[in-house]
């Protein structure tokens, strides 16, 4: 930003920077106005990079002129308001004339200046005649990034001033020679939003801010600036592991500085801060002050919560022990690039082992991985060493990518080769030390570093600068810094086993060293891989990556041939799962996302047949468990009983176990190891050997599942229809409707889904089809007896047996079950018709497992809605669902490979114009009848579509009792008030017609504790196929940074579609207007916030200013 004739010239770099910090943002302001001297900023790569950009431009440039296109470049005039005027003025002659190409196009609205690289031209008709323009801005980066993609939605918007309509594309001409393409309405919202809010900075009165720790500190020029008032003030961000949330909460307590936080005798119990959680942050801010009067660091050993925790996680050193460090960048290549895998041992020094693309990076993990495995073949007592969890998650991500090195990824995760220092440190002692990252930690150990890049956010910057201009002195840089990382790792650990003679002291224990753990699988899974490989080798012709989409045939076969490994990939990813969090602290497992814990024995229930029911409590968290699950107690590492009974609002589980079982009562729950699979991966095997012995389009079995991997139009008989039925459009009753027809035409068909529940609610709805249609249904479903569906017709058995015997028999011409029951052997081949309900939470895999039972396939579903459940790290393409698979990256059907419900049963139109922009490519209507919908009285609750409350709060992760008492006052205001259904019927809104959704448990809880008893409140996952005259979703979190699962999560679209299409009239927003100003990172993560941003953008033009006053 900068003032020009006494006027704010703002810029997209200035947008950006609001939106990393509104701190920056002030500072800047204060600078423009001569109140601060702008920090300068020593970055002699700066010219370099600029001069790589000009190359790039050029190139660009050179390409439009060789291909005979008319080109004009627009000149510059001066650094004043009347030259950017007069350089606007030349560009718009231009673009009138129809030049095909304008470099250097000036775009100026009296406040907002962009100099596109280039504009080209379209054939879409505009003011300007039957053309218009769209931009394209050249990156030397090699992927997209968010920065740029705000920069080119600004300057389309600039250019939409000056052609009378919007241009429909815009395109980045990246470093790698790729040229995406983004939908410009795709990020409008989030860019209309993001300059509002900077006008409106800008041209209030100053404001006094503080500055925040975020990300962009790393690369801020006023960084040094922040972290001297962080230190003048004694500010609680220096002490280490305190969350933001708890520092406010302990402001609010009058405890604002560290030496107040570490000499307090306040009784702090009224934070909302946990007991043990205060004793921790006390000391840690304690031995801090300490360091900072002594300057001598200083450490504190912690006694084990459990044996096996601690120092006890250390396993025997070895001379063969590697130090393990990876560098990456979350931003290169369109998903993040693991660039450099550092390895070190006291004798063989320091291996780098670089990458600079997919294919480099799938050869350097393979080197990684097969040199690990060497060594530990010669030295079975080994370790590979590091520190945090970065790198053994980075290990599972890369070979679920690329497929490769499973069985030996799996042999170091099995046998615990893996060693994480931080997890040993973090649970073995406090250090006085403002952070416990390495570096930090490095004082306890050895000396201060002199590295020209002097933490990871650096590196990750250097790297951004290298992917730039190729500057191998960088490479060398970050090699220098990556090799210190995995000495100081060695010492670290030497440092630590010194320790254990002290603590064993103190503590007055013995500390064990950890089991060893045996790292082959089993005989059997072993041959079975064997086996797998091979036959996977034959029908990928061992191709890492897919091939393309137009190579239908090599492309089926690849997706078929991963298909092979996706159980077991999963598989692998909860056995993961189990034993991480058997290395928990119960902090640790209350913050998990799976786990519960802090649970605590309340009594017992009383008999339940053969068992006794044992009642706990646990404190709000999401959690993973449901009915009839098995958890298992980390710390006996067995089944703890099985959950009878579960309510996450009120914070009860129930479980049952045996009368006379000793086990002694869990302080927490992990779930339970993985169910078994076998005759699902045994099921895709058959169709495997089919494929590869007779090929993928000729005659025989499988052509249902061969179409669909082919993609292939469908038939009438022997491949798949796939329905995509959006919120309300009436899918369960079209699928039972042609259920029923089938039956009647004497077919035999099945029915399956995801769970018993879905496939109880469309068995339901067949059931009352034939009664309505007169047929007398003959069906079964395999389910037990608290799982079945509600319609006595059906017969309910436990026995796949019985299934089987019916069918034989002639009994039975539908039959209900999970994939389980269809993808057996015995059962191959005996229907004529397979109906998926929520085939976009299916599996692919799965829909091809349980295929292998019928002749045609029907995919019911919406995968725009709620995701497959997958933990697993597959390939890319592999790890869809069904529906996703057949939209192949659409977000709606097309008509060659479906059918689209487009119309809604349940939406009000001003409901459904929302839901319908966002996530059906405007190809959603409402029928005309759910235009009578409506809340009737006075006031901003009264009539239709959206609205938005928003709610100023502070320090909230999962649950704000802010926002929990705005909907309570909602809730009150809208019961009951007349509400007018679609048939034109109306009645007083009562608390079953008013929905409320949240993201989280906690804030569920909370929720429910303030409304009346029986209120609808839950998640999102909860509602799904519900619906109510009136909903709301309160999201709870106050900042991005605070969201505990992270943006992804809290601003999915899909649960943002589930929970606003709930609604037939009404969808009322409730959350903290500070959401709206999310810094998105990635083009994906810009399109979320663009969704929300959209929503609160038409209540504001319907409504006004009547509820959106933030």
């Amino acid at each position: 930003m900068h003032l020009t004739d006494g006027r704010l010239i703002l810029s997209a770099s200035d947008l950006t920077g609001f939106l990393e910090c509104p701190h920056l943002t002030q500072q800047e302001l204060a600078a423009t106005r001569g109140e601060l001297v702008r920090p300068e900023r020593d970055d002699p790569e700066l010219e370099l990079m600029a001069r790589h950009g000009t190359e790039h431009e050029q190139a660009h440039l050179d390409a439009h002129a060789l291909a005979g296109k008319s080109v004009v470049r627009i000149e510059t005039w001066g650094a004043t308001v009347e030259a950017y005027w007069k350089a606007r003025e030349q560009t718009l002659e231009a673009m009138r004339s129809g030049i095909d190409v304008i470099y250097q196009a000036t775009l100026f609205d009296g406040r907002w200046l962009g100099y596109a690289d280039f504009l080209e031209k379209v054939d879409v008709a505009s003011e300007l005649g039957a053309h218009s323009y769209e931009v394209v801005d050249t990156k030397l980066a090699r992927s997209a990034k968010a920065a740029a993609l705000l920069q080119t939605s600004l300057y389309s918007e600039l250019v939409a001033g000056m052609q009378g309509t919007s241009p429909e594309w815009m395109h980045l001409a990246l470093g790698d020679g790729t040229r995406p393409r983004f939908r410009v309405s795709d990020y409008r919202a989030y860019l209309h939003h993001a300059k509002a809010k900077l006008e409106a900075v800008t041209a209030a009165t100053p404001v006094k801010t503080y500055p925040e720790p975020v990300e962009h500190c790393g690369v801020c020029r006023w960084n040094e600036v922040c972290k001297q008032r962080w230190r003048d003030d004694d500010s609680l961000v220096l002490v280490a592991g305190l969350q933001r949330s708890q520092a406010r909460k302990l402001g609010a307590s009058g405890v604002n500085t560290v030496a107040g936080l570490a000499t307090t005798d306040a009784d702090l119990s009224g934070t909302g801060i946990g007991a043990a959680t205060l004793v921790r942050v006390r000391n840690q801010a304690r031995l801090q002050v300490q360091e900072r009067e002594t300057g001598v660091p200083a450490y504190e050993l912690l006694p084990p919560e459990r044996p096996e925790l601690g120092l006890a996680l250390l396993p025997t050193p070895t001379e063969a022990d590697l130090f393990f460090d990876m560098e990456s960048d979350p931003w290169a290549q369109d998903g993040g690039l693991e660039y450099l895998f550092g390895v070190f041992n006291a004798a063989g020094g320091f291996t780098p082992i670089w990458a600079h693309d997919r294919a480099e990076e799938k050869k350097a993990f393979e080197d990684f991985v097969d040199l690990v495995i060497g060594r530990l073949d010669a030295n079975p007592e080994m370790h590979v060493y590091h520190y945090a969890p970065y790198e053994p998650s980075a290990l599972k991500r890369l070979m679920g990518r690329y497929g490769t090195r499973e069985a030996e990824v799996d042999r170091l995760l099995r046998g615990e080769v893996l060693v994480d220092l931080y997890r040993v440190v973090k649970q073995s002692l406090l250090a006085s030390r403002e952070s416990y990252s390495l570096k930090e930690i490095e004082a306890l150990y050895m000396g201060k570093r002199d590295d020209a890049i002097a933490e990871a956010g650096s590196s990750i910057v250097a790297y951004e600068r290298w992917i730039d201009n190729s500057d191998q002195a960088i490479l060398d840089e970050i090699a220098a810094y990556n090799e210190q990382d995995c000495r100081s790792t060695w010492l670290l650990r030497n440092w630590l086993e010194e320790r254990r003679p002290d603590a064993e002291k103190k503590f007055a224990i013995a500390i064990p060293r950890p089991d060893p753990q045996p790292s082959e699988p089993s005989a059997e899974l072993q041959e079975w891989e064997r086996d797998i490989e091979e036959l996977s080798v034959r029908l990928t012709d061992g191709a890492p990556v897919a091939p393309p989409r137009f190579e239908r045939v090599q492309s089926a076969r690849w997706l078929l041939g991963q298909q092979l490994w996706w159980h077991r990939r999963e598989q692998k990813s909860d056995w993961w799962g189990f034993y991480e969090r058997l290395k928990m602290t119960e902090e640790e497992l209350i913050a998990d996302s799976e786990a519960i814990g802090g649970v605590e024995y309340y009594g017992t229930d009383g008999p339940y047949k053969h068992s006794l029911l044992h009642r706990y409590r646990f404190p709000p968290q999401d959690h993973k468990l449901s009915l009839g699950l098995s958890p298992f107690d980390p710390r006996t590492k067995k089944p703890a009983g099985e959950v009878h009974e579960i309510d996450n609002v009120a914070g009860w589980v129930v479980l049952r176990r045996g009368k006379g079982s000793d086990a002694p009562h869990p302080a927490a729950l992990i779930p339970p190891t993985p169910i078994e699979d076998r005759v699902l991966r045994d099921a895709i095997r058959r169709v495997a050997e089919s494929v590869a012995g007779q090929g993928i389009e000729s005659d025989g079995p499988y052509r249902a599942i061969r179409d669909l991997l082919l993609l292939a139009p469908p038939r009438s008989e022997d491949s798949y229809l796939a329905i995509q039925g959006p919120p309300g459009t009436g899918k369960t009753t079209l699928g039972a409707e042609m259920i029923v027809d089938r039956l009647i035409a004497g077919r035999r068909v099945g029915i399956t889904a995801i769970s018993h529940k879905v496939i109880g609610n469309l068995l339901d709805a067949v059931c009352r089809e034939a009664e309505r249609r007169g047929y007398a249904l003959r069906a079964m479903q395999k389910a037990d007896e608290d799982q079945r569906c509600r319609s006595e017709v059906v017969k309910c058995t436990g026995s796949n047996a019985d299934v089987d015997d019916a069918l034989a028999a002639g009994e039975v011409d539908l039959v209900a079950g999970t994939a389980w029951l269809f993808a057996r052997d015995e059962i191959e081949g005996k229907l004529d018709d397979l109906f998926i309900d929520e085939a976009g939470q299916m599996s692919l895999t799965n829909v091809i497992a349980a295929s292998t039972c019928a002749s045609n396939i029907v995919l019911l579903g919406d995968p725009n809605q709620l995701r497959q459940p997958s933990k697993g790290s597959h390939p890319e393409g592999s790890d869809l669902s069904a529906l996703d698979h057949v939209l192949d990256g659409a977000q709606t059907i097309p008509d060659d490979r479906g059918r689209f419900l487009s119309k809604t049963w349940r939406m009000h139109p001003d409901v459904c114009r929302f839901i319908s922009e966002i996530a059906y490519e405007n190809r959603l209507e409402s029928a005309p009848e759910c235009s009578r919908q409506r809340v009737g009285g006075e006031g901003e609750m009264a009539g239709t579509g959206l609205r938005y409350r928003p709610v100023e709060h502070i320090g909230n992760r999962t649950s704000s009792k802010e926002e929990a008492g705005v909907v309570a006052d909602l809730f009150n205001d809208l019961l009951g008030r007349p509400w007018t259904d679609r048939n034109g019927n109306q009645r007083g809104l009562t608390i079953d017609d008013i929905l409320i959704v949240a993201p989280y448990n906690a804030h569920v809880s909370l929720l429910a504790n303030r409304l009346p008893l029986g209120a609808r409140v839950g998640t999102v996952d909860k509602f799904q196929g519900q619906e109510a005259p009136v909903v709301i979703y309160s999201m709870a979190t106050s900042t991005p940074a605070e969201a505990p699962r992270g943006i992804d999560f809290l601003y999915s679209l899909h649960r943002l579609n589930v929970a606003i299409s709930r609604a037939q009239g009404m969808a009322i927003l409730v959350c903290n207007p500070v959401l709206l100003d999310v810094k998105a990172h990635t083009p994906a993560q810009m399109r979320l916030a663009n969704a929300l941003c959209r929503l609160v953008e038409i209540v504001r033009k319907d409504l006004g200013s009547t509820l959106s006053h933030a």
